[in-house]
C-alpha cells in the first residue's frame, strides 16, 4: 500500500501510464515482486525454524503446497494494498492506514484458539481469511490444531484458495482501473 501511494505521489505512476503497456502490467509487476520477496522470506523463516528444531510433520509435497498457499495469499493481499495505496494516494496516509492490518491478524486463530473467544468474536475470527490460511498451513505442515467449528476451519485449504480467488477477483480489476485513471 505504501509503495503504491509513494509511486502515485512521486509521479512514477504518471510516467508508467505514458508508456505503451497494458494498464495491469505495473501493478502486476509490483504484486509479483512482492510475492518473490515473500517466497524468499518464507523460505528463510522455514530454514530458521528447522535450525532450532521445528520439523515438518508431513511430506515435502505438503510443505511445498503450504508454501505455495502462503505465497498465493500474499499475492492476492498485495492487490488489496495496491488498490488502497492508489486510492489513498499519499505515502504518509498509507503508512498510517497500514496499522489497520493488525486487527485482522489479531482477530484470528493465529495467536489463540477461537474456541475461547466470545461467541460474536468467534464467528468473526472463524471466518477471517487469516484464520483459514493459518489452519491450512498448520494442516499441510502436519501441526494439528483443535477441533474446527466453522466451515473455513473444517476445510482450511479450500477456504484459503477461495479467499485468495475472491480477493483477486475483486481487487485486480479495482486496482487496474484505479491505476489507469489519472489522479
Amino acid at each position: 500500500m505504501v509503495a503504491a501511494a509513494r509511486d502515485s505521489t512521486r509521479g512514477v505512476v504518471d510516467r508508467f501510464r505514458s508508456l505503451p503497456i497494458t494498464r495491469s502490467a505495473v501493478p502486476f509487476g509490483q504484486a509479483a515482486a512482492t510475492a518473490v520477496y515473500g517466497l524468499a522470506s518464507f523460505l528463510l523463516m522455514a530454514l530458521c525454524g528447522l535450525a532450532v528444531g521445528w520439523r515438518i510433520g508431513r511430506g515435502a509435497a505438503d510443505a511445498v503446497a503450504a508454501l505455495a498457499l502462503l505465497v498465493a495469499f500474499q499475492f492476492a493481499a498485495t492487490w488489496v494494498g495496491i488498490y488502497l495505496g492508489l486510492l489513498v494516494g499519499k505515502e504518509e496516509t498509507a503508512a498510517q492506514a497500514s496499522i489497520l492490518v493488525f486487527p485482522v491478524a489479531m482477530v484470528s486463530n493465529v495467536f489463540v484458539p477461537t474456541a475461547g473467544m466470545p461467541a460474536w468474536l468467534r464467528v468473526i475470527a472463524d471466518w477471517n481469511p487469516i484464520s483459514a490460511l493459518a489452519a491450512a498451513t498448520r494442516q499441510l505442515l502436519g501441526n494439528p490444531t483443535g477441533p474446527a467449528g466453522a466451515w473455513p476451519l473444517a476445510h482450511p485449504v479450500t477456504a484459503s484458495l477461495a479467499w485468495t480467488a475472491l480477493l483477486l477477483a475483486v481487487f485486480v480489476p479495482l486496482a487496474t482501473a484505479r491505476y489507469a485513471r489519472p489522479a
